[in-house]
């Protein structure tokens, strides 16, 4: 452990990820940035629109919940995150939760027919759930949530590509539609 390291304790309350994101973030070399993240552009906090002074982004090949981290840890604007869980796995944000938490002032979760007990209740921690039956809704509530100089960030933390472009398809036509 460094002498800087040592005399600031908030650098030792970091998890590995964030740890490991900071330095690849600070790369002068963009092409060795890549190589070490390994994303497409599409789909990865690629802008929607701005309506009403609320910026829309699609995020919706951030397919795991570190990789959602990854989008909430680089935002500087207030959040609000809609979220599905699409695969039948039971989604674990616990590492994340807390680094994230005071970017995200609401959540929109869409249930499917694959509701978690676990992912709903982690969630829950972070601010009250608004839960919606599908993305038409999501949109709209996210809407009436946000305000000016918000960001309404559609990141569902699992799945499938092919079932995440479907999705962001659906997100974007329902926000062109606002």
């Amino acid at each position: 452990m460094t002498i800087q390291e040592l005399a600031n304790p908030t650098r030792q309350t970091q998890s590995g990820a964030e740890r490991v994101y900071e330095n690849i973030y600070k790369m002068r070399n963009k092409t060795l940035m890549q190589t070490f993240i390994r994303e497409e552009n599409a789909h990865r906090n690629d802008f929607v629109a701005t309506i009403n002074g609320v910026v829309f982004v699609d995020d919706s090949f951030s397919l795991s919940p570190n990789a959602t981290w990854f989008t909430f840890y680089e935002n500087t604007s207030p959040c609000v995150w809609i979220v599905e869980n699409l695969s039948d796995n039971d989604l674990d944000f616990a590492d994340e939760l807390p680094s994230i938490r005071n970017k995200i002032n609401g959540i929109i979760v869409i249930d499917n027919e694959r509701p978690s007990k676990k992912f709903t209740k982690q969630l829950s921690k972070i601010c009250p759930l608004v839960n919606v039956d599908n993305m038409a809704m999501a949109v709209k509530t996210a809407f009436q949530i946000a305000g000016e100089g918000y960001k309404v960030v559609y990141s569902p933390a699992s799945g499938t590509k092919q079932l995440a472009l479907l999705r962001a398809e659906e997100y974007k036509h329902n926000v062109l539609s606002l």
